[in-house]
């Protein structure tokens, strides 16, 4: 007994007082990638695997490109992930709903609607048991992140042109929490971490693509908050995807990707979310050409960004995972970062991917 107790109290000392790991390897951790290819001996996909085996990334994103069926998916999945040494690797997928879901029927998974298609044509009964299926087949193909579902609401004005906000449940954010709460609820049932979007509210990039820059300024309602508010109050958000859109009356420089006003006093001080902040698509229009990529990776991070979403491995001849190191390396080193907020990151995404490996998959073959 007395041995046991020992052991015990070595193993708590240790864990209290274990540091972290280089600082490359932190940073390494908030970047998830993606790549061509849609099995073990393509290319790229060797490449990818290569870099997680190094430990140069902490996750990966799929897209179209790499889903050809089921089976196929979960041979790449797994692979991939046998390549992770030490922290579970993110499998990061868009699967939201709708008739340009990358999960089609042709190849091999369920139809599910679009958000809206679902508040307006399916009872709640009928939506856990879609959402249910979605996320069974998610998790035997191996994902274990979704960036859905979205929170944003659409405008009350939009009677007779509701059909461009197929991806938003509805105006009211009673309708929008029911409909996220089952949704999120079947996802981590089976060991997949929802990751909520996009905060405060993307505006126009709903519908336009991210094709061009937004300000949600005059638009934009207190009541978008209150579905972040609900999940946070009841401690079922993890992890938040932010917008690329400007709103002046809470910063009127930055949008709200790159914003700490936004993310760190906002969301963080003011709202209490403790989870994981993941911006994506660093490099498209939707955000103002003022801030080269190299600006963006630095004010993302700085505001308050952990996990960096790099749709492309290559941009600019240059692989990303490296470009990205280089410029919070740099960052760092020139004191326009600081190590501990590399830190802070760091631990917030030690806690999510632990939480990854320890849900619920005993009823997925």
């Amino acid at each position: 007994m007395m041995k046991l107790f020992l052991s015990l109290l070595l193993s708590l000392h240790v864990s209290l007082y274990a540091k972290n790991p280089p600082l490359e390897e932190m940073i390494a951790q908030m970047i998830i990638v993606g790549f061509d290819g849609t099995k073990e001996s393509d290319k790229w996909v060797e490449q990818i695997a290569k870099d997680i085996k190094r430990g140069k990334v902490g996750g990966v994103v799929l897209y179209d490109k790499n889903i050809q069926n089921q089976t196929q998916l979960k041979k790449l999945t797994e692979y991939l992930k046998s390549q992770s040494l030490i922290l579970p690797l993110i499998i990061a997928v868009e699967q939201e709903g709708g008739e340009n879901s990358i999960f089609s029927l042709k190849k091999g998974f369920s139809e599910l609607p679009s958000a809206q298609d679902m508040a307006k044509s399916k009872d709640l009964d009928e939506s856990a048991k879609l959402y249910k299926q979605t996320s069974d087949e998610l998790a035997k193909s191996g994902i274990n992140v979704n960036f859905a579902p979205v929170l944003d609401l659409y405008p009350k004005e939009s009677l007779g042109n509701e059909s461009k906000f197929k991806r938003s449940y509805s105006s009211f954010e009673e309708i929008i929490t029911t409909y996220a709460t089952l949704f999120m609820g079947a996802l981590k049932d089976v060991g997949i971490a929802p990751v909520v979007k996009y905060f405060p509210s993307s505006g126009a990039n709903l519908w336009d693509g991210f094709n061009s820059e937004v300000d949600i300024t005059k638009s934009w309602r207190f009541e978008q908050l209150k579905p972040y508010y609900d999940l946070i109050a009841y401690e079922k958000l993890d992890a938040v995807l932010m917008s690329h859109a400007i709103h002046k009356e809470l910063d009127t420089q930055n949008p709200a990707v790159l914003s700490s006003n936004v993310i760190q006093k906002l969301l963080r001080d003011k709202m209490h979310f403790e989870g994981v902040v993941f911006a994506d698509n660093l490099r498209m229009s939707s955000l103002s050409n003022h801030f080269d990529f190299k600006q963006r990776v630095i004010k993302s991070v700085e505001a308050g960004a952990d996990i960096l979403v790099l749709s492309n491995y290559f941009a600019d001849n240059a692989s990303m995972p490296f470009t990205v190191q280089k410029i919070l390396m740099d960052a760092i080193k020139s004191g326009e970062i600081s190590q501990e907020r590399i830190e802070l990151s760091y631990e917030r995404i030690v806690i999510f991917k632990n939480k990854l490996s320890k849900k619920r998959v005993n009823h997925v073959n």
